[in-house]
């Protein structure tokens, strides 16, 4: 039997059949050659899905940098604040001790004075308002 005669001889359902393995091997074989064919643009979808979540990724990331690096400075800030206050603290303590056991501790000082060490001492807590945060004894008595 020849092609001629088979081809002749092929029912509509026979050739439904060759058309579609006609089309199988022709789409094997252009993949084989490097023809893509995506009509929905579903692997540019993907990649575009796949670029985005990798810039938010970098920006997570970069986000979290930013807060470590942030709490490190805030942490930094709060230790030196604390070591200054530690220290007023201390010279303060030290200088009420001195200022009580001196000869003159019990002598009262004159108004004018009292007055000027008020206002420096206001002054002070102004600048400095968490150091005198707690209650300061009165320089004048």
């Amino acid at each position: 039997m020849s092609a001629r005669t088979m081809l002749r001889a092929l029912t509509p359902l026979g050739w439904a059949a060759v058309v579609l393995v006609m089309l199988v091997a022709g789409v094997f074989l252009a993949r084989g050659v490097g023809v893509r064919w995506d009509p929905f643009n579903l692997t540019e979808r993907r990649l575009e899905a796949a670029e985005t979540r990798a810039v938010t990724a970098e920006q997570d990331a970069a986000a979290r940098r930013l807060e470590i690096e942030a709490g490190k400075a805030q942490a930094r800030r709060a230790d030196a604040h604390h070591q200054t206050r530690v220290a007023v603290a201390e010279a303060t303590t030290r200088t009420l001790e001195q200022a009580g056991q001196a000869d003159d501790a019990s002598i009262l000082l004159d108004e004018d004075r009292a007055d000027r060490l008020r206002a420096h001492d206001r002054r002070l807590c102004e600048l400095a308002s968490a150091v005198c945060a707690a209650p300061q004894a009165d320089p004048a008595v």
